[in-house]
């Protein structure tokens, strides 16, 4: 490199350490002292702790979507994904929207990808089940979960009506637990406008493989959260798998069979499957190897030079924890903090200082159950219910990144609080050339 020439910062990913990592590197390096571009197929980065609120309605889709080119002015952003990464040649071959090729040369990487949806060879779920992970998948679920009850107020026949109000979630962690509670208070709220249908209709089912639902939140909410649940009518099925799921016949481990429309798969995460073009050191369950300064790190301990990682992609050791060896959970609270130490850490190794380690004591978990129910644990100290969903908002509407999104979400929480929930689907948004099509007349 001549002098003449800025060191290149290639970030992998534009979600949580993606964002976080080039707004900490605009922040600690002048001007011109490096160049980042940021590589992303999606224009937008979604906050999404957010997602089950946007599923129950109380929150539009684009409140949680931060939009990318706004938010990386002054950095070049690459929509397109990663084929490959050569970390020996300091070069990562891409491929655009266009589907056109590249060869990208760098100085540093940052590996943040993310995690994707944790599924099973599950008969059926392929066909059958949705994933909630994407702001696509939460918008999708709320359709059909509104569509299936305008469904079963049209059906004569009792075995489709049944089917089309029985909604099933597979993972009973807080994101599923989260999501599942929007989901029904909503669909509670569609049935009371349909004078044809009673909520003691309506059947949510629950199947979690462990023997407690929410463990994140600790035992002692976590039992809370399962009664709270049940006394919400929930049918909660633990130490429960789905054995299968053909033709939207759920068949369970502990003998249950019954139809359902609607079956949500929230049983966990796994290192974004892109990691597999890399040749950048894994773990045993597939996460980037990385130390406690976010360098990846090969099987000897050893840093690779220019390579980091962070977030849910990453295996990143907890210092702080009693029991060795530790790693840190696959969290928002988590991926943000680590990318503005990642940051600082690479503005370091470029100026010939040495990286610091990254420490962080959680602060504590936040679960929303709906409007004025929630758990959390907040510096230590459990709460429940009402002060827990004000703590949930609060952090998270703080949280949300950039000015205009935290506008737009307490903005509409605040109109939430003045007008009832708006009810509607818009499920041709999922086929938008279909009306188009039918205007075509069929030829014989």
């Amino acid at each position: 490199m001549t002098p003449m020439q800025s060191p290149h910062i290639l970030i992998l990913g534009g979600g949580y350490v993606g964002l976080y990592t080039a707004w900490g590197l605009r922040r600690a390096l002048p001007p011109g002292r490096a160049r980042v571009t940021v590589v992303e197929p999606n224009p937008y980065m979604t906050y999404q702790p957010l997602l089950p609120e946007v599923a129950g309605g109380e929150l539009d889709a684009r409140s949680v979507a931060v939009d990318l080119t706004r938010a990386l002015k002054g950095m070049d952003l690459f929509r397109g994904k990663l084929i490959s990464l050569d970390t020996a040649g300091h070069t990562a071959r891409l491929e655009s929207l266009t589907g056109t090729t590249s060869t990208m040369a760098f100085d540093h990487v940052v590996l943040a990808m993310g995690a994707v949806t944790r599924t099973f060879p599950t008969p059926g779920l392929a066909d059958h089940g949705i994933g909630f992970k994407t702001l696509a998948e939460a918008v999708h679920v709320r359709n059909q979960v509104l569509g299936n009850i305008a469904i079963a107020a049209a059906a004569t026949d009792p075995e489709i009506r049944a089917k089309a109000l029985t909604f099933v979630f597979v993972g009973g962690g807080y994101t599923g637990v989260e999501a599942l509670c929007e989901l029904s208070d909503l669909a509670k709220l569609a049935v009371d406008d349909t004078p044809s249908l009673n909520r003691s209709e309506l059947r949510w089912v629950l199947v979690e493989a462990l023997d407690r639902v929410a463990p994140e939140v600790g035992p002692t909410l976590s039992k809370f959260t399962l009664a709270q649940l049940r006394e919400r009518g929930i049918d909660v099925r633990l130490e429960t798998t789905m054995k299968s799921c053909v033709d939207s016949q759920v068949v369970l481990s502990d003998g249950g069979t019954f139809a359902a429309n609607t079956i949500v798969w929230t049983a966990g995460v796994k290192p974004n499957p892109v990691l597999d073009g890399t040749d950048v050191p894994r773990g045993p369950k597939g996460h980037v190897s990385a130390n406690a300064k976010l360098q990846v790190i090969n099987d000897d301990g050893v840093p690779v030079p220019g390579v980091w990682a962070a977030g849910d992609n990453a295996q990143v050791p907890d210092l702080n924890a009693e029991k060795q060896p530790a790693y840190y959970a696959p969290n928002a609270q988590n991926a943000m903090r680590q990318a503005k130490v990642l940051a600082r850490n690479i503005a370091a190794d470029l100026d010939g200082l040495p990286p610091a380690e990254f420490r962080h004591k959680s602060l504590g978990t936040l679960a929303s159950y709906g409007v004025g129910r929630g758990a959390a644990v907040v510096l230590g100290l459990e709460l429940k219910n009402r002060p827990a969903w004000f703590a949930d908002r609060l952090y998270h509407g703080m949280a949300v990144p950039t000015f205009n999104r935290k506008w737009h979400v307490f903005a509409a929480w605040f109109a939430g609080a003045l007008a009832k929930r708006d009810l509607s689907a818009l499920p041709g948004i999922e086929h938008p050339r279909r009306a188009f099509l039918e205007t075509f007349e069929k030829k014989d």
